[in-house]
This record gives structure tokens, C-alpha cells and sequence, in this order.
């Protein structure tokens, strides 16, 4: 169970800055590429923080015939692909109860598991998730993305979507701050 109401003893174990919501579908990709069945991410965030955006991403990696959309009135949307995604939506939910009749573990037998607005779950959610927390940056467009596990499971996800990044993040010629400069130097 994952319980955004009461402190996290967890630190967030990952950050990255997306200044577009192309960078936003870019880091969902990580994720997505690195899903495995039984996996389970939740993400807050503001309306509009790019929650939707990121399983877009999500949904391009495992190869899903289907564009991702918010379910905000339809509550679930499922991706199939290299593996069954199920988006759930609980903003519109208002009990536990309701939660749990969505059966959100039976999912997972199946496939893997994304759910925005995951404070109204409370009790009824999975315990080992990667949480990721999309808050406003420096300008419009730009998120500050933490990810932190809750257990081993969630923990390998990162450990996988960090690594996927790195390599997509090489692909297509992103700098890091401790990257050489043109003169060989690392910029601090």
C-alpha cells in the first residue's frame, strides 16, 4: 500500500528536469521500456502536470496500437502491446470501496499497472510501486519528475527505467551537467 496522505520515510531516489512535454513522452518511454508484468506506477501531480503525457510514453514503448488517453471518465484504459498496460484514473472515485472494485491486483497477473491520482487509493492499491511525483518547474513547460520505490519490485523498475534513459538520453544528444564541454572539461 502506498499512502500519500501520511509522510514518506522514502526519498526519492530519482530526479530528472523535462522542459517539454516531448521530454515528458521521453521519460515515460523509460518507463515503459523497462515495464515488466506485475509492475506498478503511480504518478501525482497537479491537472495539467504531464501525468497523461507520461503514459503516452508508456504506452509508445510497449508497442500499443492505441494512443494513450486520459481515463478520467471511463476510469480504466488498457494498452495492449509487448505487455497488457492498464491506465487507471482515480480522480473521479470517491471511496476506497470504488477503488477496489476496479480489482487492481488481478490486473497485474496480467500485465502491468499505471494509475494517476493515486491519493484516493489509499489501502486498496498495491503495496511495491514506483511513485512519481510531477511538480511544476522554473517555466510553463517545465516538470521536475521524482521517482521513488517502495520496495524491491518498484526498485528494480528504477534501477531498469534509469537505465533506459541513460540510453535514450545518448540517443539523442541531451548534455548533462557533468558532461565534457567542447574543450574536453567537465562543467560543473
Amino acid at each position: 500500500m502506498f499512502e500519500t496522505s501520511q509522510p514518506d520515510p522514502l526519498s526519492p531516489a530519482l530526479m530528472l528536469v523535462s522542459d517539454s512535454e516531448d521530454d515528458t513522452v521521453r521519460i515515460g518511454k523509460s518507463v515503459g521500456y523497462a515495464l515488466r508484468t506485475g509492475d506498478t506506477v503511480l504518478l501525482s501531480g497537479d491537472l495539467g502536470a504531464g501525468k497523461t503525457r507520461m503514459v503516452h510514453g508508456m504506452a509508445e514503448a510497449i508497442g500499443s496500437p492505441i494512443p494513450a488517453r486520459s481515463p478520467t471518465f471511463v476510469i480504466v484504459n488498457e494498452y495492449p502491446g509487448k505487455i497488457h498496460l492498464s491506465h487507471c484514473d482515480l480522480y473521479r472515485l470517491g471511496s476506497i470501496d470504488e477503488v477496489e472494485e476496479l480489482a487492481l491486483e488481478e490486473r497485474l497477473l496480467n500485465g502491468a499497472l499505471v494509475i494517476e491520482w493515486p491519493e484516493v487509493g489509499g489501502a486498496a492499491l498495491p503495496y511495491d510501486v514506483l511513485f512519481l511525483k510531477l511538480v511544476n518547474g522554473e517555466h510553463d513547460d517545465q516538470r521536475i519528475i521524482t521517482f521513488t520505490a517502495t520496495g524491491a519490485r518498484s526498485a528494480d523498475l528504477l534501477s531498469r527505467s534509469a537505465a533506459v534513459f541513460e540510453s535514450l538520453d545518448g540517443t539523442v544528444g541531451l548534455t548533462h551537467s557533468s558532461a565534457p564541454d567542447q574543450t574536453g572539461q567537465a562543467e560543473n
